[in-house]
């Protein structure tokens, strides 16, 4: 079986308290404890298979606390998370205008809404079907997950992989 190495930059991005720490920490170390030691990029390897090929993938994260350099972080991200708090109701809005602002790049990151906090489902008060409104609108897939829990992480960590590697085998396939 052929073997590749890849790395892909992932950025999360957020309102304050949205959980992109929490998120970060589940995602790499299976904890919720949402505190980050280190500042700058967090890895984590995977390996993935596709059409045969044994893919070795390090997601390098890199969690964005605030506006000051966001166009420079962002440009050199293969994918960003963008995280909204579900227990905030202008925190879709505000997500929606991020991915606007993404997808205006001349090679825009992959996105992906992370409705954050869905163990607090009965403080609610952004819906799936604020999501659903949200990916029809821009085309944006989306997750509802638990940090606390592990909800849907697993399934976030697959469907971004399979999407980073869809577009690295598109990308080197145009280069051919």
């Amino acid at each position: 079986m052929d073997q590749e190495r890849v790395t892909w930059k992932i950025t999360v991005l957020g309102q304050p308290d949205a959980g992109k720490s929490s998120l970060i920490s589940r995602i790499v170390y299976d904890s919720d404890s949402g505190v980050i030691k280190q500042r700058g990029l967090i890895k984590k390897k995977m390996t993935l298979e596709k059409e045969g090929r044994k893919v070795i993938a390090d997601l390098l994260f890199l969690e964005l606390k605030d506006e000051e350099g966001v166009e420079k972080l962002l440009t050199g991200s293969n994918c960003v998370l963008v995280a909204v708090d579900i227990t905030k109701n202008e925190e879709l809005e505000v997500a929606a205008d991020i991915v606007r602002y993404l997808y205006s790049f001349e090679e825009s990151p992959l996105v992906i809404l992370i409705g954050t906090k869905s163990d607090l489902r009965y403080e609610a008060v952004v819906w799936e079907k604020d999501f659903d409104r949200v990916r029809q609108d821009l085309g944006v897939d989306y997750f509802l997950v638990s940090a606390k829990t592990a909800d849907s992480i697993p399934e976030l960590v697959d469907h971004m992989a399979e999407k980073l590697l869809e577009r690295f085998y598109a990308k080197r396939k145009a280069n051919a």
